[in-house]
């Protein structure tokens, strides 16, 4: 008999205890706007408001290019110093954030109408980002020459695709960051 008023007590506790966090935890999803909503009309405004926070968090392709311009520019500096590896890395980085932009902003519309930004990036990166990565891993400066200038060539194709022809992408003239050395004497200093 106590043994079942024991197990009884256990029983009433552990339901007490699940009901009291289902309360508590059904009154977080309240303040916090995540119960569901019996009016499905009220959800649809409640998602689209949240969307429309969540894009305006969300950096523009502008941004995004300015991340592919400094990689593509420490490219260019670390491989005229024959600085493979850190070629490798700047190429790779660029790679990624071409992508990071195409995501943002896949399709664009210029003076000609909607041009595929997606593609022209599967493009380049299948071509001439290709090719630098070729002359990277033989550390062929004057392949890597050749191919820098064609992808130049493709951006400025792209700007003018998308209505933006005052975007033309040259050489650099000096990198765009000076805490990474670029220079193979610098490696030494301590």
């Amino acid at each position: 008999m106590r043994f079942q008023i024991g197990v009884t007590g256990v029983l009433v506790v552990v339901v007490l205890t699940d009901v009291g966090l289902t309360a508590l935890t059904r009154r977080a999803e309240a303040v916090e706007g995540k119960l569901p909503v019996a009016d499905p009309g009220a959800a649809l405004v409640q998602l689209q408001a949240r969307v429309g926070e969540l894009e305006g968090r969300v950096p523009n392709q502008a941004i995004v290019m300015t991340h592919v311009a400094y990689h593509f520019t420490n490219l260019w500096f670390a491989a005229r110093r024959h600085d493979w590896p850190l070629a490798g890395f700047y190429l790779g980085e660029v790679r990624d954030n071409l992508k990071w932009a195409v995501r943002v902003h896949p399709v664009r519309e210029g003076p000609a109408g909607e041009v595929d930004v997606a593609g022209i990036a599967e493009a380049v990166d299948n071509t001439e980002f290709s090719k630098l990565a070729q002359a990277i891993h033989e550390k062929r400066i004057d392949a890597f020459v050749r191919a820098y200038d064609e992808t130049l060539t493709a951006c400025t194709a792209c700007h003018q695709a998308i209505g933006k022809p005052y975007l033309r992408p040259q050489r650099p003239t000096s990198p765009e960051v000076h805490i990474i050395p670029l220079d193979q004497a610098d490696r030494s200093l301590p």
